[in-house]
């Protein structure tokens, strides 16, 4: 890649996050948020997303445990009136509920927020008929640039199909973003000196009109030539992640699962950052502006 193609890969996707947030705004989708133990940051989290006005919000989960987070957020008193920011509904079962409403077209979107991963994922993929979970995450780095990234499910990403698969999928994703694709695959080390894998999946991948280059295991080139990483699998996809945002000073956005009909932001119940996703959700429903 050239200076000038790097400069153009710079601008477009230091514009993507604000593009993210108009559409998000333009929209202004009903999203639905799973809530289990919910937290003051829970509910700062789905309070500023409404505030921002990117969706109106359905907390999924225990009425009483989501009212009791809310009022030590605001700092209001046990038998004092208050007017929640969002709807509640209220459920033992918040897994199953928020898969409910996605499908039946009562909501716009959802996130995972902090519903349980195993349960929430088995019900949307029993529910969407679909065999694999296709997850690609909106990272941001330290100094705030944004990379598409997968596979991040532990699980995910363990052949050579499935990893033509994520740029398929993946790639729609950033055309319908408005962002050209520049694809970087990086190779475990004990792959790194057989060309086999890599070269299938570049054929198959020009086979579609889409370009792809091995990095083999030169992360920082990747990330410097590229747009969307695909990690050799999932578990190191996972560990890259989270070392990026949880050690190097990077963000998650969410990571939304790759499907034609229903949008469903992934989370991790240790970041916090639902607003991002929340925003992500409403930008990618299918409801129009």
């Amino acid at each position: 890649m050239n200076e000038s193609e790097k400069t153009d890969k710079t601008d477009e996707m230091g514009r993507l996050i604000g593009l993210i947030e108009k559409i998000a705004v333009s929209k202004h989708a009903t999203i639905a948020m799973g809530v289990r133990d919910p937290d003051p940051e829970t509910i700062h989290c789905a309070t500023a997303a409404v505030e921002k006005n990117y969706a109106d919000v359905i907390l999924v989960g225990d009425r009483k445990e989501i009212e009791k987070a809310t009022r030590i957020h605001f700092n209001i008193g046990k038998d004092d009136p208050f007017i929640l920011p969002f709807q509640i509904i209220d459920t033992e079962s918040p897994e199953d509920e928020l898969v409910s409403l996605l499908v039946s077209g009562r909501v716009d979107a959802a996130i995972r927020g902090t519903a349980k991963a195993s349960d929430s994922l088995s019900n949307l993929k029993k529910a969407c008929h679909i065999n694999k979970i296709h997850r690609i995450a909106i990272l941001l780095t330290k100094d705030g640039s944004p990379y598409f990234f997968a596979p991040v499910g532990i699980d995910e990403g363990t052949t050579t199909e499935d990893k033509i698969e994520f740029i398929c999928l993946g790639t729609h994703l950033l055309n319908r973003l408005g962002v050209s694709p520049r694809v970087g695959l990086i190779s475990s080390p004990e792959e790194a000196g057989r060309k086999e894998a890599a070269e299938i999946i570049r054929i198959a991948a020009e086979e579609k009109k889409l370009r792809v280059v091995d990095y083999k295991t030169d992360l920082e080139e990747a990330f410097e030539q590229s747009n969307y990483i695909i990690a050799p699998n999932g578990v190191t996809g996972n560990l890259i992640f989270r070392a990026l945002t949880f050690l190097g000073g990077g963000d998650g956005l969410g990571a939304p699962i790759l499907m034609d009909k229903h949008v469903f932001v992934d989370t991790s119940r240790s970041a916090g950052h639902y607003t991002k996703a929340i925003m992500v959700a409403s930008a990618l429903s299918k409801k129009k502006k």
